[in-house]
């Protein structure tokens, strides 16, 4: 036996209530245990914080070397002028191989 759930049969009702003034009094209680807690600095506490302060520094050093592009570009050499150079070394014997290996290729000449 299934049943099909309707939710607007269930209404917006809350099913819990808060005594009035209970969150009031839940912030007061808070700030006062705050207040009350002695503020102690603990190497640890100081250790995170400058491991923080010096990484944030870091990442934002590095976003500005590459926003403003500060690093000097490496010398870009086109990649076909280098497959021809490499190619041109080659005895003559390679060459020949390549080719035929080249035109003898399935995926290539499909």
């Amino acid at each position: 036996m299934k049943e099909t759930f309707d939710f607007n049969r269930i209404g917006k009702r809350m099913p819990y209530t808060v005594p009035e003034g209970a969150l009031d009094d839940i912030e007061k209680n808070v700030w006062g245990a705050i207040k009350e807690e002695p503020i102690q600095s603990s190497p640890k506490r100081n250790y995170r914080l400058w491991y923080s302060i010096s990484s944030g520094l870091v990442a934002a050093s590095v976003a500005l070397l590459l926003v403003f592009n500060i690093i000097p570009p490496h010398q870009k050499t086109d990649d076909f002028a280098m497959l021809e150079q490499a190619f041109s070394e080659l005895s003559n014997a390679d060459q020949n191989y390549l080719f035929s290996v080249y035109q003898d290729d399935l995926f290539i000449n499909e």
